[in-house]
């Protein structure tokens, strides 16, 4: 544990409860002898900050295909302080129709607005966006829908945020699944949470990652049952998790 003591830093936009109480499970399931951590779809990044309060050593490689998540944590990390007075101009300014001009720019102009602007727009819409249908926040907001009157927006939080990423080794990329295998090693940690529920070219895709991670190595921990995965009903009475077999044979039984 980080000599720092309890302290937990939320997500630096709108993330679930159940992702919140996933990263404990997530938690009391990592290996011992974990080297570093890898995250190929980054979302909300409960699970990233508890490994980065906990393995303060580790090397986190964090990746997503969606531009503007990485974006915003690279904002946070290169200019807090920039992103949260934009978001405090957006919130200020916040209406319906405020918010439907921000979803419906141009994403050649969104890819060219200062990075801070563009992770405040990302938190913003995050914020305020009706929620996905199968449950959760957004992640692109093309035909999104309005739906709060606030911005959910936690400016101490995203300030922890940005300061935790300057204190670890956390590289960030957009890239997609198979980009991550090259910095996979022994004893490594690979955490995934695909996007629910798969199409099926992604679902072959991660049975194949999962097979090469194996085979690497390196230990697979995932939010949801996959190909290659065992579940880990209940690590602590938590939420269940999955893992590839070297994850399974390192987490210790659980308790009835």
């Amino acid at each position: 544990m980080n000599a720092s003591g309890p302290r937990r830093i939320g997500s630096p936009y709108l993330d679930t409860a159940h992702n919140r109480r996933l990263a404990e499970s997530v938690a009391a399931a990592v290996p011992a002898v974990m080297a570093d951590y890898a995250e190929p779809f980054l979302d909300g990044g409960a699970v990233a900050l508890r490994m980065m309060h906990e393995h303060p050593g580790a090397v986190f490689s964090l990746s997503s295909p969606n531009a503007e998540v990485i974006a915003t944590w690279e904002a946070a990390r290169a200019d807090v302080e920039g992103v949260i007075d934009a978001v405090g101009r957006l919130a200020a300014a916040h209406s319906p129709s405020a918010f439907a001009a921000l979803r419906d720019q141009d994403p050649d102009a969104v890819s060219r607005l200062p990075i801070a602007e563009r992770a405040a727009r990302f938190v913003y819409l995050r914020g305020t966006a009706q929620p996905h249908p199968l449950g959760g926040p957004l992640q692109e907001f093309s035909g999104a829908r309005y739906g709060r009157e606030t911005v959910a927006f936690d400016e101490a939080k995203l300030r922890e945020f940005g300061r935790l990423l300057g204190e670890r080794e956390v590289r960030l990329a957009v890239r997609p699944l198979f980009a991550a295998l090259p910095g996979i090693r022994d004893d490594d940690l690979v955490y995934l949470d695909a996007p629910e529920p798969p199409p099926p070219a992604l679902t072959r895709e991660l049975r194949s990652f999962v097979s090469t991670v194996t085979a690497k190595g390196a230990f697979v921990l995932a939010a949801r049952a996959s190909a290659g995965l065992a579940v880990i009903a209940g690590v602590d009475g938590g939420e269940p998790v999955w893992g590839n077999p070297l994850a399974v044979r390192a987490v210790r039984p659980v308790r009835a």
